[in-house]
């Protein structure tokens, strides 16, 4: 399933920050709520040793701190978190089947128990399979699993405000065929998103939908879609939806390419959500989008336009949609800034908080010292407003603001090291389950990784 382009900057301990990345093409958003077929890593177009299958051992080792490990307002309590992360990296480049598996363990240690708990098991695993079948045929496969405790990888933007343990997994497969130069392709996804405890929910979301694309002449392109979906939801933690959903979604989007890195472009969409709690809903979009990419240094995307939620619970309501990217090398410095503002039906890509209206703004500056230690500055804010739409109107709105500062250092081939300080803050009376209150959160982690 497709998810805005717009990304937020890690703030989860035990990422990597390789530094400067290759220049690549900008690529124009796709139409809001649109769930396109997804590309092969890149990882693959370096796999070039000529071996069917190769497989490299890894292990994490990270130690963090934090200041407040349940996020509450008041009442803070500090913890140190010991992960130790065996894992593995699995791929095979055949000349019709390409795929990649890896993974790590996340067996994980706190001084401050979670849930009575002191020890974990915080598994990671992301695979994918490409399978060529003819000239024509291709399949794709793609699978994600996550268990962690850590709000911030629950939802993008902020909306889990609270530790607690979740299981989400997304799985996508798709079958694209070619008919002359007109890509048809099908495609279905499963998300499923899973919280324990005493407020614990479940969402399981499936979506099958198909579309095209087709050249219009040397310059032209047309692109359109349709989805169905059915969404079931189990919610009792406060602002989560409860029961079946069922909608339609159809896009479309028409672009002209200017020259060889720049295009301009309309889009436009419409997703309907009809649900026994909180009635019919209606959302639609219309947006221009551009593109325009000046290697190696600029690479610029971003959609703009207007959003309206029509529902039977509540009076209609409207606001700016925008989906901006921006990356610019200069020598050794890289900066990006990412703009993302719109309705988001979160329980199709995670847990069910119905439909609710984001906006969120990030930014990065990342700089090359030597080829083996680059350093990283990151800060974002993103604020989240309830519609009514499977929620309530009335609840506050929810702010998130961070900013963190990394180091990376390549030690040898096989070693690399991070080190980095992540402030959070969250705003809102609604901040956390233990009561009112902004919420302040200070982490220092330092880990190892050696693969082989």
């Amino acid at each position: 399933m497709r998810q805005p382009q717009f990304q937020l900057p890690s703030v989860i301990p035990g990422g990597s920050l390789q530094g400067s990345q290759p220049w690549t093409p900008p690529i124009a958003p796709g139409p809001s709520w649109s769930f396109l077929p997804g590309n092969l890593p890149a990882a693959l177009s370096t796999f070039s040793t000529g071996r069917l299958i190769e497989f490299h051992p890894t292990v994490l080792v990270s130690e963090s701190w934090t200041d407040n490990f349940f996020q509450t307002p008041t009442d803070k309590q500090s913890d140190f978190r010991t992960v130790i992360g065996p894992g593995g990296v699995l791929m095979v480049n055949g000349a019709t089947t390409k795929g990649t598996l890896q993974g790590n363990a996340g067996l994980t240690y706190d001084t401050t128990p979670s849930s009575g708990l002191n020890f974990n098991i915080f598994p990671t695993v992301t695979g994918t399979l490409t399978q060529t079948l003819g000239p024509r045929l291709t399949l794709n496969f793609s699978d994600t699993y996550v268990r962690n405790d850590n709000p911030s990888q629950a939802d993008l933007f902020g909306l889990n405000r609270q530790r607690s343990t979740f299981g989400s997994n997304i799985f996508t497969a798709t079958a694209s065929y070619q008919l002359d130069q007109i890509t048809t392709y099908v495609t279905y996804g499963n998300t499923l998103f899973l919280t324990g405890g005493t407020n614990g929910s479940n969402t399981v979301s499936n979506l099958f939908g198909g579309g095209f694309s087709t050249p219009i002449g040397a310059t032209n392109s047309l692109q359109a879609s349709y989805s169905y979906y059915w969404t079931d939801s189990s919610g009792t933690s406060a602002g989560e939806n409860s029961g079946l959903t069922t909608g339609n979604i159809v896009t479309a989007s028409l672009s002209h390419q200017l020259g060889l890195y720049s295009s301009v472009g309309l889009s436009g969409s419409f997703l309907t959500n009809a649900s026994p709690e909180s009635g019919n809903s209606y959302l639609w979009n219309a947006s221009v989008f551009a593109t325009y990419g000046l290697p190696p240094s600029l690479s610029v995307s971003g959609s703009l336009g207007y959003s309206q939620l029509i529902s039977d619970e509540q009076a209609t309501s409207g606001g700016i949609s925008s989906n901006i990217n921006l990356n610019y090398s200069f020598g050794q410095t890289t900066a990006s800034i990412g703009v993302f503002s719109g309705y988001r039906p979160t329980g199709l890509t995670g847990q069910n908080f119905g439909i609710v209206q984001t906006v969120g703004v990030t930014g990065n500056l990342t700089q090359v010292f030597t080829p083996f230690i680059s350093g990283s500055l990151n800060a974002y804010y993103s604020t989240n407003s309830f519609t009514g739409s499977g929620n309530n109107a009335s609840a506050p709105n929810s702010g998130n603001l961070g900013a963190s500062v990394s180091l990376y250092w390549q030690i040898r081939s096989w070693l690399s090291m991070n080190a980095g300080y992540y402030y959070t803050l969250r705003t809102g009376s609604n901040g956390s389950l233990f009561g009112p209150g902004n919420v302040s959160v200070n982490t220092v982690t330092l880990s190892l990784q050696a693969g082989y």
